[in-house]
Formats: structure tokens, C-alpha cells, sequence
């Protein structure tokens, strides 16, 4: 969401040099919608809805009433801006067997959509994370995220893509998709998470 708030407020101030300057609350490309206060010296304006604008036209009036945009009209009014906006990232998960951090088949055919998707949006800026379930210490988990990471990581640089373009963390038990109690063994807990930005 804060992507989608900074390209509004980019929105706005790409509009200041017109007789008005409007503002519009879409969704983030998960669909989800926050909220953003429109305040100028005259009053404030709550936009909490998919599509709901407003206008300012000077500092001293407060913004307009909101009205919910179609999405026919938004296109209509800023194709432009729109186009200029982010991709999103991508994201990919392989997953590994307890105490492993061998790639799995499964996983090795994986690295190469996420080599293809690297490649075609020409990125470098991505995300290697590993992680594991809460069986055993968690040092040792610690150190099984770090070799997952380590390993998915190589296997993206022998295939191609540069260690300079990598980010590489680890965060052992402490950042599970499924939470469970500890010695408790989570398939979807054992997993090299990749982000490209």
C-alpha cells in the first residue's frame, strides 16, 4: 500500500501545475485498500473506498467531496502516469525436507521460471530468504535457513543471474508462513522465499 500512497502523492504533485489538482485512492495490486487524509488550510478529506477522489483547487478551500472514479474514467485521465507506474514484485516459494537444504526436483524446475522472470523484466534487485520450521534449536534452524538461502542463491548464479543483484537474509524459525508450537515439524515453514523487484 505505501507504493500505491507514494504514487499518489507523485499523482498530485505531477497535477499541481493545473487549475486543480486531483487525488485518487486505488488499490494496491493485492486489491487491498487503506485510507489517506486530503488536508489542505481550508479542511481535511477522508478517501477510504476503491477509486474515491477529490479535488483541491487552492490552499484555502478544503478538498472536494469524494466521488468514486470508474475505472474507465481513471484510465481516461491518467494512461499516462499509470503507465509510469511499478511493476509489483514477484513471488516464489520452494519449499525443502526437514533438516535439508537440498533443492528438491520439484524446486530445481521453479528456479527456472524464476530465472525467466528475472530475465524478463531485466531486474536486478532481488530477495533470497531463507527460513525453516521450529523443529529442533533455534540456532540450528538459524543455520539450516542460511545453507537454504546459500544454496538457492548459487543455483541462481549458475544460472546466470549475478550475486550483485542478490540480497541474501535468513530468519531460522522466527518468520513462519504457518505458526505452530515449537518441535512441531511445518512443510510450508521450510522454504526459500525469492522476491525481484
Amino acid at each position: 500500500m505505501i507504493i500505491r500512497i507514494a504514487f499518489l502523492v507523485f499523482l498530485s504533485i505531477m497535477l499541481e501545475a493545473c487549475s486543480s489538482t486531483t487525488v485518487v485512492l486505488v488499490p494496491d495490486p493485492g486489491g487491498k485498500v487503506g485510507q489517506v487524509s486530503v488536508t489542505t488550510q481550508g479542511g481535511t478529506t477522508l478517501l477510504s473506498k476503491t477509486n474515491e477522489s477529490t479535488q483541491l483547487t487552492i490552499a484555502e478551500e478544503a478538498p472536494s467531496q469524494p466521488v468514486v472514479l470508474s475505472e474507465q474514467d481513471i484510465q481516461k485521465q491518467f494512461a499516462g502516469i499509470l503507465s509510469k507506474e511499478p511493476k509489483p514484485p514477484q513471488h516464489f516459494s520452494l519449499y525443502f525436507s526437514t533438516g535439508s537444504s537440498d533443492i528438491s526436483t520439484e524446486a530445481k524446475s521453479q528456479i527456472e521460471t524464476i530465472v525467466a522472470a528475472i530475465q524478463s523484466r531485466h531486474s536486478c534487485d532481488l530477495s533470497v530468504i531463507g527460513h525453516s520450521d521450529r523443529v529442533g534449536d533455534n540456532e540450528s534452524n538459524r543455520g539450516i535457513s542460511l545453507q537454504r538461502a546459500e544454496m538457492v542463491s548459487k543455483t541462481l548464479i549458475a544460472n546466470g543471474i549475478s550475486s550483485q543483484c542478490m540480497d541474501i537474509r535468513y530468519y531460522g524459525e522466527n518468520d513462519p508462513a504457518v505458526p505452530t508450537d515449537d518441535n512441531v515439524p511445518e512443510a510450508r515453514n521450510r522454504r526459500v522465499e525469492v522476491e525481484i523487484r
